[in-house]
């Protein structure tokens, strides 16, 4: 007898999905061992993020999107910081209708942002002043790029009016402990070594979030070793979602 693999689907998407990812583990081993023995090339030797996105150029899709957009409520305010060239308010856009600004300290970031019809302000979120709160913040792999996100946290902890959004890469991820344990530090870079000055596990920026006076509402991993990732983040997910809000 055959599967019907649609009625499948519709009576049990969580274990269609499971066995979707479980194919992938052959493949994900293979890279986990070329990761090992990646030696990381300096593309230039000094980082400005114009030339980082003219090296980059535009993402490709990135599974957190779809675990932000479960959380954003269609047709919010939602303002992006460090949006980079604009995928992910553009897909927000799409899909739920926000109305959404970006900001970002690079011109080349901006310009690619305004080709999508992203609306974007070119500047740095410590000197910007904010003229409203939004419902919705988002920093999507951005505080791990900057020297004193506290800073920017404290700032943006007041300017939103239903939760805050933030996406770091785990340093606890098993691939990087193995590849300490190999004696080589874990590579979390493009162009240059700097783009990453803070690095935190799962555990440790809970942690981290409690200090600065925050809820923490979902944590998810969107990524990482095929199933395992989505139940042990600390130890298999390698980008790690925090929802988070004010105290009641």
């Amino acid at each position: 007898m055959f599967l019907n693999y649609a009625a499948t689907q519709k009576k049990f998407p969580m274990v269609v999905q499971l066995l979707r990812e479980a194919s992938h583990i052959p493949t994900h081993i293979w890279l986990t061992i070329a990761y090992l023995k990646q030696t990381p090339q300096l593309s230039s030797t000094n980082l400005n993020y114009d030339k980082y996105w003219e090296h980059r150029g535009y993402h490709s899709f990135q599974p957190r999107y779809e675990l932000i957009a479960q959380i954003i409520q269609s047709g919010a305010s939602v303002l992006d910081v460090g949006c980079g060239e604009g995928l992910l308010l553009q897909y927000l856009r799409d899909k739920l209708a926000v109305k959404g600004l970006g900001i970002d300290i690079s011109r080349e970031a901006a310009k690619l942002a305004k080709t999508r019809g992203v609306e974007v302000i070119i500047g740095d979120i410590l000197t910007l002043e904010l003229a409203k709160k939004y419902d919705y913040i988002i920093l999507s792999e951005i505080v791990e790029h900057i020297a004193n996100p506290e800073q920017v946290v404290t700032k943006l902890k007041n300017q939103f009016t239903k939760g805050l959004i933030i996406s770091i890469p785990n340093i606890g991820y098993y691939q990087h402990r193995l590849r300490l344990l190999l004696g080589s530090f874990p590579v979390q870079w493009n162009i240059h070594p700097s783009e990453h000055l803070r690095y935190w596990t799962v555990t440790d920026f809970e942690n981290w979030l409690d200090q600065l006076g925050l809820i923490k509402m979902q944590t998810r991993a969107s990524n990482g070793f095929p199933i395992l990732y989505r139940y042990l983040p600390n130890l298999f997910g390698n980008q790690v979602l925090f929802y988070v809000t004010h105290p009641t």
